[in-house]
């Protein structure tokens, strides 16, 4: 009934074209909600960002998620990027609709204002973060801390609140390659998986509820890497790095009490079913550019394919709205369970 639930408000909010608006308003106190009501904290990159890096005056690189064609199937923000890597909405807020707080994640952190925080929780994540260094899980943990510190967020807003941890493995493994060691490799998946799991105790320890930890993804089927072999098949050494993360992360979170390994890596291989090609590919070549980019004469050094709802890849890393929404579906039943 509340995957029903779920799909029928999602449905609304599409036919409406975004005109829904369901956030709830603080009170006098600045961040008290009903009490039925759970908040949700996410962290993570750019998985589960929702607009914490600012946006740019030029497309880049960095900036390619403020600019079309990002956003372009996200008619519940009017068909507009808002700062999300995909072409809609990403885990972050499927993960919201699951847990019945809104229609989308909780606003990012950039955006809190100086004596609130949203009711439905906050959104850390940032791209470009790693677990274990950069803008990282551990800073991102601090901004919670310090919201706690400032009585922005209470006793009972934790003792009802639920945790997500979200990253690609994009930054905490770009420095692998198929002449890395595998010593190295369970080395760095050892740091990487470490600093999870003090993050998660560190976030017990502040007093939130709930915490699921993403595995990481098939890292070989990403586009960037199956780029490869044609979008034929995954590149098996960098399936490896995503496996040798699993296992450390399995060892050290697999039996903690309130904590819930969410088993991204098989719901992913459950929906894509040998798609790797992206729907927004760039054509340099090289494996250089980017989803959105342009020359000095506006022209479109990328293609876009016609309906991203096809495609399991939106980029050459992240998944298209309606595959998010698919690998969600495919989990509500176990997060659902974990959270009753």
């Amino acid at each position: 009934m509340k995957l029903l639930l779920t799909a029928c408000c999602f449905l609304l909010v599409l036919l409406n074209g975004g005109g829904v608006e369901c956030r709830r308003h603080p009170d006098d106190h600045g961040h008290h909600r009903n009490k039925q009501d759970r908040m949700l904290f996410v962290f993570g990159d750019s998985f589960v960002d929702v607009g914490n890096r600012p946006p740019a005056a030029d497309k880049g690189l960095g900036s390619r998620q403020w600019f079309y064609p990002y956003g372009s199937s996200d008619s519940a923000h009017h068909n507009n990027a808002t700062g999300r890597f995909s072409d809609g909405l990403v885990q972050s807020d499927f993960m919201a609709r699951i847990l019945g707080i809104d229609d989308e994640s909780p606003p990012p952190y950039r955006l809190r204002k100086a004596n609130e925080v949203d009711p439905s929780g906050v959104n850390f994540a940032i791209v470009g973060s790693g677990a274990s260094s950069g803008e990282g899980l551990g800073a991102q943990v601090d901004q919670l801390r310090r919201l706690v510190n400032h009585g922005m967020v209470d006793e009972q807003d934790l003792g009802d609140s639920v945790a997500l941890i979200a990253f690609s493995g994009a930054h905490d493994y770009q420095s692998v390659t198929v002449t890395t060691a595998a010593d190295e490799v369970r080395a760095l998946s050892a740091k990487v998986t470490d600093s999870i799991a003090d993050a998660v105790q560190r976030l017990q320890d502040l007093g939130v509820s709930k915490i699921l930890v993403n595995t990481a993804p098939p890292f070989g089927c990403q586009p960037f890497r199956a780029w490869s072999y044609n979008y034929v098949h995954c590149d098996s050494f960098g399936n490896t790095i995503s496996d040798t993360h699993n296992a450390a992360l399995r060892h050290k979170l697999g039996d903690w009490q309130d904590v819930m390994l969410l088993d991204i890596h098989a719901a992913f291989g459950d929906v894509v079913r040998n798609r790797y090609s992206p729907c927004c590919a760039e054509t340099s070549g090289t494996g250089d550019g980017f989803c959105g980019e342009v020359d000095g004469n506006g022209n479109a050094l990328y293609t876009l394919c016609a309906d991203p709802a096809s495609f399991f890849y939106w980029d050459a890393m992240h998944p298209t709205q309606a595959a998010w929404e698919a690998v969600m579906d495919n989990l509500q039943p176990d997060i659902q369970d974990f959270l009753a």
